[in-house]
């Protein structure tokens, strides 16, 4: 892959990637050569941390795969968790008294949809809410969730989705009703399930603060992503890249492409970007990535 040159850009200093469908594929595995792209830039003095709509109970394919995990931003921005130390640095939450309301609205135009409000503790999912083996955790509530959910519940993620639904009808749909009440994103194509988080969250806040934290400017930021919920990070980033095979509405907004993940195109980014522009070695300082 040809380098992108830009005499007046400073040296990447951090690197940002989602998972599914980026890094990782449908295996939830990565391919050897964007592990040994991640190890080089790390190798060099790149932060890099994985930002991933994922909650931090399903990060099992990092530590198989990874020697060094490092810090992970999860469940779209909501959670900073140190996997090495099972510890949550920041969380960013919401009251149940404000999922409660969207949770009647949806159900009242769509009386059909399942709910699952996700806390820092324990999962609570409607009955009939499928599972795959990935949700089988030891700390759920299967039951009506707003029937579940105590007053003052801090919820890290609420999420709504109704089977046999248009995937992008019923998410444009949701966020209509949700009117800015909450964050309001997707990351699965194919899926009618919608994600609502703290209002004003997004990948790319969460990320901006994370960077601030570490001295590093949006300017020395290179992103990877291929899914709604990562859109905010790619055009934060000075160099944010969408997946060539990832959403279309993603890929047409950013611009710039990396190949498919089929192609190992993060790796090829990475590798193209540390053959012949990575000029200053940056020693890794503050919190461990």
């Amino acid at each position: 892959m040809a380098p992108e040159h830009a005499a007046d850009q400073p040296p990447v200093r951090l690197i940002a990637s989602d998972l599914d469908g980026t890094v990782l594929g449908r295996d939830f595995r990565f391919r050897p050569r964007t592990v040994a792209a991640i190890t080089a830039a790390r190798d060099a003095g790149i932060h890099v941390v994985f930002v991933t709509g994922r909650p931090m109970r399903w990060l099992d394919p990092l530590h198989e795969q990874l020697e060094d995990v490092g810090v992970v931003i999860c469940s779209n921005g909501a959670v900073i968790y140190d996997p090495g130390a099972e510890r949550v640095l920041e969380a960013s939450l919401f009251d149940v008294s404000e999922a409660l309301p969207v949770m009647a609205d949806v159900a009242r135009e769509f009386p059909d949809s399942l709910f699952a409000a996700e806390t820092l503790e324990r999962v609570y999912t409607d009955h009939g809410w499928s599972r795959t083996d990935r949700m089988e955790i030891r700390h759920i509530t299967e039951a009506p969730v707003r029937e579940s959910l105590a007053p003052g519940t801090e919820v890290v993620k609420l999420l709504a989705k109704l089977d046999g639904a248009d995937p992008n009808r019923y998410f444009e749909h949701v966020r209509e009703i949700v009117a800015g009440r909450l964050s309001v994103t997707h990351s699965v194509a194919a899926a009618p399930l919608v994600e609502m988080g703290q209002r004003g969250l997004t990948k790319a806040r969460t990320l901006e603060h994370f960077a601030a934290e570490h001295g590093i400017s949006h300017r020395e930021v290179m992103a990877f992503g291929d899914m709604p919920n990562d859109l905010e990070m790619l055009t934060w980033a000075e160099r944010g890249y969408a997946m060539a095979d990832g959403h279309p509405h993603v890929v047409a907004t950013v611009g710039r492409t990396a190949p498919a993940f089929a192609e190992d195109g993060v790796a090829q980014v990475i590798e193209a970007y540390l053959e012949h522009e990575h000029r200053v070695p940056v020693a890794r300082e503050g919190r461990h990535v």
